[in-house]
């Protein structure tokens, strides 16, 4: 186990358990490939995380954020499948047009980006590989958020910091679902490794088939390109995902990651996610009154 592993615990937790955890690592990492390694390391910083943050299922903000996660990951694909249909046209109509120019390495970087960003959500809203999987849609949404900015930090710096929420809120909203405790995490959607690679090479193809179809962007008026991904997303997530709302701070950290990515990308001003949370209140309310004039109905002798 590498030595800076264990320091990423709380000082009282590692000298209680410090060693039991190096021990499981060692059993689980024995004779283990690279991938299996890399895994059980992504759970161990995701474990010491949670620790240090004070996120665990016996604790509110743990339960919070298991509910939260699948609606993250879905928006976390929906968003970087928007984005990847969006580049990829742009880059087809400037290949027509002859003016993609030394515009493609970068754009090739970007939409790596979004395209790595795209698999890690899927596969995690599979439930394979979720720690794994979770950090390379992080990895994705960061390195198109600096794929974004190198062109234009030379910049003088008076507007570089109004791009800062435009940049994070990605990267952030693909890392809410490290917060999730391993025992809160919904079961498998997907159990076998040929089924996640026929799901995510479904998702490619989405993809590809909404450039195809609409490579000059006229979908954008009915937010198409958006919507149809986070549908799909909404329905890989399951049913699951939506029975764990179970109360107005639930549905309020469920609704969070899409109306969080829908103002800093501009697709929302204020009025129209000051609206959607007034929505969601509404529902809360009335979700909230259903359930008590439920409780107040008699059992039947």
């Amino acid at each position: 186990m590498n030595p800076l592993l264990p320091r990423l615990y709380p000082p009282g937790f590692r000298r209680a358990f410090g060693e039991e955890v190096g021990e499981a690592y060692r059993e689980a990492t024995e004779g283990a490939g690279p991938g299996a390694r890399l895994r059980e390391t992504a759970d161990v910083v995701a474990h010491a995380l949670r620790l240090r943050l004070g996120i665990g299922s016996a604790q509110a903000a743990g339960r919070l954020s298991a509910g939260a996660a699948p609606f993250a990951l879905a928006t976390t694909a929906a968003y970087a499948a928007f984005n990847l249909i969006g580049t990829v046209g742009d880059w087809y109509v400037m290949r027509i047009a002859g003016t993609a120019g030394s515009a493609a390495p970068l754009v090739s970087l970007m939409n790596g980006g979004y395209l790595l960003t795209l698999v890690g959500a899927v596969v995690a809203l599979a439930g394979r590989s979720r720690v794994a999987a979770v950090l390379c849609a992080v990895a994705g949404a960061a390195a198109s958020s600096m794929s974004f900015l190198l062109p234009i930090w030379h910049l003088s710096p008076e507007p570089r910091w109004d791009l800062v929420g435009f940049l994070l809120a990605p990267v952030l909203v693909a890392a809410l679902p490290l917060a999730c405790p391993p025992d809160l995490r919904p079961a498998r959607r997907v159990r076998s490794g040929a089924g996640v690679l026929a799901l995510v090479a479904w998702a490619v193809l989405l993809v590809a088939a909404m450039v195809v179809t609409d490579p000059l962007g006229i979908g954008l008026v009915v937010s198409w390109r958006f919507g149809v991904p986070l549908a799909a997303a909404l329905v890989l997530a399951g049913r699951q995902a939506f029975a764990g709302i179970r109360s107005t701070a639930a549905l309020a950290f469920a609704a969070a990651p899409l109306l969080t990515t829908l103002y800093f990308s501009g697709w929302a001003g204020t009025g129209k996610v000051l609206a959607a949370v007034g929505a969601v209140v509404v529902t809360a309310v009335v979700l909230r009154l259903r359930r008590g004039s439920g409780s107040d109905t008699p059992n039947p002798a």
